[in-house]
């Protein structure tokens, strides 16, 4: 319903966020043949891996500052991009700080 699309803002929203996601997905076979690590789990973030495709992800995070560890995944100075938010951020001593307003992080190598 374009309408609905065009004039109600919680449809606009709605509408970025699985446009986000599935551009993301698209992006990434990782998310679909990866393999699964769990990074923790409250707050739950885990990264999948699918040869040279490596991702993480974030889900019921804060809004606001965040903070992951991503040895193994990415290395010290690796730029990164939340496909999310459009934040980025480099990775040091194996983590990487973002803040963003956003309960959901798609972290990717730029």
């Amino acid at each position: 319903n374009w309408k609905e699309i065009k004039e109600n803002a919680e449809t606009q929203h709605l509408l970025s966020h699985y446009q986000k996601l599935g551009k993301f997905r698209a992006a990434h076979p990782a998310i679909g043949a990866g393999v699964h690590q769990m990074i923790s789990s409250s707050p739950y973030w885990f990264s999948r891996i699918y040869g040279d495709d490596k991702v993480v992800v974030g889900l019921d995070l804060p809004k606001g500052s965040k903070q992951v560890a991503v040895t193994g995944i990415f290395n010290d100075g690796d730029q990164i991009r939340d496909a999310y938010s459009g934040a980025t951020a480099t990775v040091i001593k194996n983590k990487i700080l973002l803040n963003t307003d956003f309960t959901i992080v798609l972290l990717e190598k730029i």
